[in-house]
């Protein structure tokens, strides 16, 4: 069971993520009416944009709840083409621009980015061979047949995966990697 947290406040791009993300903090034995999602924009408007318009905000409102209380934001954004590194200097200019500090080691603000995007983790989370071949980060698997299927089994690999002891396989995508890491965090 992960260390006990009086909120979760998820910030991403679309709902799939969230889902996905509640999924694992579930599966991770935290309370579904302690997580708190930012609703991303509803067919209308850039997902990506959302994160970063919101970042901030969440921010300012998770350091002003964990003065008082355990508090966590978990941030999904999806790197595209771009690099995760990238998106972590974005997101750290979100903060600069709105005159904050970026974020310290201590505090469990974690930033989830997959590479290519979220189905790319969920695939490879479930082991799957796509076409033959191992799930790449190269790859657009955005259209993959069956991913809402995979969506809980592959949080809750996510899960096991994040344990302290645990053994990553050699087929895990680097983000992936650097997401396990951003997770422990909170986890």
């Amino acid at each position: 069971m992960s260390k006990r947290v009086a909120e979760i406040v998820l910030l991403a791009e679309d709902f799939r993520q969230i889902n996905f993300l509640r999924h694992y903090l579930i599966a991770k034995g935290h309370e579904r009416r302690k997580i708190r999602v930012c609703p991303p924009p509803n067919g209308r408007g850039s997902g990506e944009q959302h994160v970063r318009n919101n970042y901030s905000n969440e921010v300012l409102y998770y350091r002003n709840r964990s003065a008082r209380r355990s508090a966590a934001l978990i941030v999904a954004i999806d790197a595209d083409t771009e690099t995760v590194l990238h998106h972590h200097q974005q997101l750290a200019g979100c903060l600069t621009g709105a005159n904050q500090n970026d974020r310290t080691p201590k505090e469990s603000i974690v930033l989830l980015v997959p590479k290519r995007n979220i189905e790319t983790s969920i695939l490879c989370l479930s082991g799957k061979i796509v076409d033959g071949r191992i799930v790449d980060e190269t790859t657009d698997y955005k259209k993959a047949s069956e991913i809402e299927r995979q969506l809980r089994p592959a949080a809750v690999t996510l899960a096991e995966w994040s344990r302290p002891s645990a053994s990553i396989p050699e087929y895990c995508v680097p983000s992936l990697r650097n997401g396990l890491t951003e997770l422990k965090r909170i986890t």
